[in-house]
Order: C-alpha cells, then structure tokens, then sequence
C-alpha cells in the first residue's frame, strides 16, 4: 500500500500567489475610484441641471424674472433663493443640494449669517450657487435691476448655476476677486472634479469645465453688457463684443488648474 501523500503550496508559490493579487489590486482600486469619480460627478451633473431647471420654471411663473438672491421675510430677517426654493417645493430633496464631491467641511449655509442689519433665517446648504451677474438683489428698486430669463442673448452660453465652496447663494466673478484667492488656499468656486467644476447653463445643460474656461475665450458670466456691466472693471466697447478674461491664467490659484 502505498502512503498518501499531502499536497500543499510551498513558499515561493504563496510568494507568487500574493504578489499576482496584489498587482490586480493595484489596478483594480485606481479603476474603482475612477468609477466612484464618475458617478459623483454625474449625480453632480444631474443636481447643477435640476437646480438649474427649477429656476426656470421658477422664472415661467413670475413673469420671466429670475428670483431674486435674497427676499426679506420679515423686518431684518431674509431668506435666500435655496431656501425659498426648498420651501415652496421647486427643489424639495435635500440630497439634490450637495454634490457628492464636495470636500470637507462640506455644502454650507447663509444661515444665521448677518450683512447690512440683515439676518438670515432661512436657506439649505449647498454645494451650488446662482450667478449673481444675473440677479435682481433685495432692496433695490429700480426695474432695470430686475433680472428677466429674456434679457439673456445666449442661454446655451450663460451660467446659471455654479458650484461653490461658500457658503453664499450667489456667486460672482471679478479680476481683483479671483486675484485675492491667489495661491492654493481654496476660494471660493468649485475645484473638486479634477480642478474643475459642474456648470449649468441657463438652457438648462450642464458642463464640466475649468475656472479658466468660464473666462475665456468669452466671458460665461457676464454675457456682455447685455446683463450686467463688471463695476470692478468696466467694459469698454470691444470687450463688450468679445469678453474675455485672458489675465485669469495669472491670476487664479493652482488649485483651479488640473
């Protein structure tokens, strides 16, 4: 009779077996993250187009007219468009204000912030804001600041919602604005997916593009003197025509360029 002989992996095949999962592990786990990168950002997407929908239909029951940033409530006491939306139902998931992206601290809200004798009671934290060069403000009266979804001349080219790393419902673009964030401490505009961030347009499509882009080679935030002029830096007649922000690629942190 032959004696049974044991079978089992010596040294140099456990060697070879863990050094073949380990090889698959490192590229299975850039793989995975790429993938979880790409679902965010189309959650992101998706929300930036929602948002950018509501205000929309927001603007077809006011009389073309986008909301205002904030609305005073009662005597010094205001809420913003996010929370306004969020109470009268034109975004009612909370989920739909927050990209999955969004680093720590994460989303924010105005909430409780005071300005001007002014407090706010109501808003939502959010990872997007509405383009304040499209915006009628509280407190002023005269029409022409009364923004109207009709003034915009190119919709598919305009932004209508950005996202932020501020806690302010409006954003806004200036030279001496973006050259105050110079360096790598984050300022306020989106910067999470590859150095870049979700745009949606006032045609309700979504992008995802650099600070950079938003600038040059013409201005997606202004839309011209057609909206409103940039009072930090006037316009003259030719960069009316062709609004660009070419000194941007100086002036922006590395954060923003991927």
């Amino acid at each position: 009779m032959c004696a049974s002989q044991r079978q089992g992996f010596t040294l140099i095949e456990m060697l070879i077996t863990i050094g073949i999962v380990a090889a698959l592990l490192t590229l299975a786990i850039p793989a995975l993250k790429r993938a979880r990168d790409s679902a965010r950002q189309a959650q992101c997407l998706t929300n930036a187009r929602q948002i950018a929908a509501s205000v929309n239909v927001f603007s077809g029951s006011n009389r073309d007219r986008f909301p205002e940033n904030r609305t005073i409530v009662n005597d010094g006491e205001y809420i913003t468009w996010r929370g306004r939306f969020q109470e009268e139902g034109y975004v009612s998931s909370d989920e739909s204000w927050g990209c999955p992206s969004h680093p720590d601290p994460g989303p924010r809200s105005e909430l409780g912030y005071s300005e001007d004798g002014l407090t706010c009671v109501g808003d939502v934290h959010s990872s997007y804001a509405i383009n304040g060069h499209v915006l009628w403000r509280a407190g002023i009266t005269d029409d022409g600041a009364r923004r109207s979804d009709t003034v915009i001349r190119r919709p598919s080219h305009t932004i209508l919602i950005a996202e932020t790393n501020r806690a302010f419902a409006n954003l806004r673009v200036s030279n001496p604005n973006i050259a105050n964030y110079y360096g790598d401490y984050p300022g306020p505009y989106g910067y999470w997916h590859g150095g870049e961030a979700v745009y949606s347009f006032q045609d309700g499509h979504a992008e995802v593009i650099g600070l950079l882009d938003t600038g040059n080679p013409d201005c997606r935030w202004h839309n011209g003197r057609d909206l409103s002029e940039d009072f930090y830096v006037p316009q003259t007649a030719d960069e009316v025509r062709s609004h660009g922000h070419p000194d941007w690629e100086y002036l922006v942190p590395s954060l923003y360029l991927p």
